[in-house]
């Protein structure tokens, strides 16, 4: 593969999603240190839970923005206002942070940097699959999921060293912020990459436009349907890993919680880019989509085996590390590959709609039904 060869959309969508997925694990790290810093454990699944709402409501609204302005269009004005709220969201934390009581800061910065991880992820696969075909995405998933993942090794290293700072918090959102400008800038200049010029884009006089109209996409085939219950399942695997995963940390590394997850993601962001290099093409060329959704589930049954036979409770760690390397490489690019099948004019909008809205309203519920039962979850975490 020679680099000067490919071709400039690819590059472009490489270099964004580089800038996507940095900003996403930053703020990943960043809302795990707020949440397990500021927050008691009984206030993890509620803030897990309110979390996911707000990521329902953007999800609603950039469903809409889809359907308006396709997803090139929807990713420009979420990233856009983004920014604005993460630069505010610094100068509060900067003034106010360790004055008197600081949880309402806090709160709405775990929000904010949750909605990050999520949203524009969403929206950048929605954009990618708009304008990449099967051929081109079998080919080149692997090399833009390589470059998002050279940001997560980037995004790990950095939040490491921003760890040992003095103004953690600050630097932290900034950097998130900084990031994301560099994303609106891109999509700003070239425009002309990601616009789709197919007249089915254009609305149909008489039509329904608003975001009802626009959710039917989750029931309107047997095959969104399929999409949709695919994404609820591994949205509840994913959920119940990562709240164990934070109550083991909460009680391993509640000293220096940035310095742990900066390592951690940078770890397992190295485990992807070796994934990606040389192994999800093949799967994706010679085992289809079936095969790339499927590993994930058979690693965290052995997993799950291994933990009830030794009794050994970092296999939670274990868990955690598999769901973070196998899900963000070849799972979700098995799940993002099925929109392939929808005509182009709906692909951003069922993204969103699918991705975008039934996952966090899965983590919702899940979070919901943890916290009623929170201290059988508590004792299972000590034992």
């Amino acid at each position: 593969m020679k680099l000067f060869q490919i071709d400039k959309k690819i590059k472009i969508l490489c270099l964004v999603y580089f800038m996507v997925a940095q900003s996403s694990m930053m703020a990943r790290a960043t809302s795990d240190s707020f949440l397990l810093k500021y927050f008691q454990p009984e206030s993890i699944p509620l803030m897990i839970m309110a979390a996911a709402s707000l990521s329902i409501v953007l999800a609603l609204f950039t469903t809409y923005l889809c359907g308006r302005f396709q997803a090139f269009g929807a990713m420009r004005i979420a990233t856009s206002g983004i920014v604005v709220t993460l630069l505010a969201m610094v100068c509060v934390v900067y003034f106010f942070g360790n004055q008197g009581e600081t949880k309402p800061i806090y709160v709405f910065a775990y929000m904010l940097c949750e909605t990050i991880v999520i949203l524009p992820m969403v929206l950048f696969w929605g954009m990618a699959m708009g304008v990449l075909n099967p051929t081109e995405s079998k080919k080149w998933m692997g090399l833009i999921g390589a470059a998002g993942t050279l940001g997560c090794i980037l995004a790990g290293f950095t939040i490491s060293v921003v760890s040992k700072q003095e103004f953690v918090n600050e630097l932290s959102l900034g950097l998130v912020a900084a990031v994301l400008i560099v994303v609106s800038f891109i999509l700003m200049v070239r425009a002309d990459l990601f616009k789709l010029s197919d007249d089915e884009q254009k609305p149909v006089a008489g039509k329904p436009n608003g975001v009802i109209s626009k959710l039917l996409v989750l029931i309107s085939s047997r095959q969104s349907i399929l999409m949709t219950w695919l994404v609820v399942f591994s949205a509840i695997v994913l959920s119940l890993v990562d709240i164990n995963f934070k109550f083991e940390v909460r009680k391993d590394y509640s000293e220096d919680l940035y310095d742990f997850f900066g390592q951690f993601y940078t770890y397992t962001s190295c485990a992807q880019l070796i994934l990606q290099l040389f192994i999800v093409k093949a799967i994706l060329t010679r085992g289809g989509v079936i095969a790339a959704i499927s590993i994930l589930p058979a690693l965290l049954l052995l997993t799950a085996i291994g933990a009830v036979v030794f009794h050994d409770q970092d296999a939670v760690y274990v868990g955690k590390f598999i769901t973070q390397v196998v899900f963000f490489t070849i799972e979700y690019v098995g799940l993002q590959m099925l929109f392939l099948s929808v005509k182009k004019k709906l692909r951003g909008q069922m993204n969103s709609a699918v991705d975008g809205l039934t996952r966090p309203a899965t983590i919702a519920t899940i979070s919901l039904i943890i916290t009623s039962t929170l201290a059988w979850w508590q004792e299972g975490s000590e034992s």
